[in-house]
């Protein structure tokens, strides 16, 4: 059996290791990144889930894979198969994760979205022990809940929010509130943890009520060259609100300038070839999204925010080609995982996954935060004793 001396000299080196003395350690919050874990999103009827492929064996690995490979002290589960996101909440409470529930149902009509959050709601109440579970009450409305914005799919409001007379933003934004409160009085009737709402950073998240929410939640995806930007861009939320600030989605995508690209990364893709290429001058560079995962990660961390997740870790609707360049669909992915498909072109083939750069770089900010969390807590506990 390992003494309290020898472990109390193995993890004080292994902050050594890494450059930082036990001093330095006490003094700054440690902040392990989470990941999004995606189950199957639908949108409109007829249209196929963005995850065929399903089964209890991968799962298991993969969120396995998440808590022992990548240290993720949490995970934020989303889909619109109630069935899947309890199945991957109990998996993860399993592993000892924290779980933030997010059901999405993408160009559904508002009454179905509220149906579907409601019965999400329940099952996550049926599994949660004290604050183990969160709730997220959707994501993004304004673009994937239709009534909100103009057009009849999120690829039409997208394009429409464009070209929205200015004396028209009022309406948008009451019709926002309106569906929110339906969303928190849902959630609230449903689930007793707590709760918040995935909000698109400089659109929806201003326009949101908070004081209706637990906790602020962002999806972060604007770039800044500096991290005094980062860090005013920021203070606009937690100045006004007094709120904990989860990131619920951050990084990018794996090609040359898909950083500054942000939360549009994914569109580099020509969906009207058939099938879909990538379009040209697009460069894969895994380098560039490590350097940003990185980044952020430091970034989030030195702010103190109550967690961040990457979107995403795995992508299997966007498999990696080996050969050729034009299908090579994992450019527009951001997932920290190639998905490499037995058949390349079957939704539902069996697949492996191959670490990316950005991978490593997630892995080593995890593996550091958590030594050095471990020898504070070591170094804390000897000064009590």
């Amino acid at each position: 059996m390992i003494t309290r001396k020898a472990f109390l000299r193995s993890v004080v080196g292994a902050a050594a290791l890494v450059g930082l003395g036990a001093g330095t350690a006490s003094a700054r919050p440690r902040l392990r990144g989470g990941v999004c874990y995606d189950t199957g999103v639908l949108h409109a009827a007829g249209e196929p889930s963005s995850r065929v492929r399903w089964n209890r064996r991968q799962l298991e690995r993969e969120i396995g894979m998440i808590a022992d490979d990548l240290r993720c002290p949490s995970i934020t589960a989303f889909g619109s198969d109630i069935g899947r996101l309890t199945e991957t909440t109990a998996t993860a409470l399993r592993r000892g994760m924290e779980v933030y529930v997010q059901p999405r149902l993408y160009d559904h009509p508002q009454g179905e979205v509220l149906e579907h959050m409601a019965e999400s709601a329940r099952q996550a109440e049926r599994v949660r022990t004290q604050d183990n579970v969160k709730f997220v009450t959707g994501c993004e409305h304004f673009l994937f809940t239709p009534g909100i914005l103009p057009g009849d799919t999120f690829l039409e409001r997208i394009e429409n929010a464009g070209s929205i007379p200015a004396t028209e933003w009022p309406n948008v934004v009451r019709r926002f509130r309106e569906f929110m409160v339906k969303a928190v009085e849902v959630a609230r009737g449903n689930f007793g943890g707590r709760i918040t709402y995935g909000a698109a950073a400089g659109a929806d998240a201003k326009w949101n009520d908070w004081s209706l929410f637990d906790i602020l939640g962002l999806d972060y995806y604007p770039y800044f060259e500096t991290d005094a930007e980062y860090t005013a861009d920021l203070d606009q939320y937690r100045s006004r609100w007094n709120k904990p600030i989860m990131v619920l989605e951050f990084g990018c995508c794996t090609y040359t300038g898909a950083a500054r690209a942000g939360g549009m990364g994914w569109d580099v893709m020509d969906w009207e070839q058939e099938p879909p290429v990538v379009k040209p001058g697009i460069v894969r560079d895994e380098r560039e999204q490590a350097g940003h995962i990185a980044r952020m990660l430091r970034v989030f961390e030195q702010e103190g925010l109550a967690g961040a997740h990457l979107y995403s870790v795995v992508s299997p609707d966007s498999p990696h080609h080996r050969t050729d360049r034009d299908l090579d669909w994992d450019m527009a992915s951001y997932s920290l995982y190639k998905t490499v498909r037995d058949r390349w072109d079957d939704d539902n083939s069996p697949y492996r996954l191959e670490p990316k750069q950005s991978c490593h770089a997630f892995r080593r900010h995890n593996c550091q935060s958590h030594q050095l969390s471990v020898a504070r807590w070591v170094g804390n506990d000897a000064v009590t004793r």
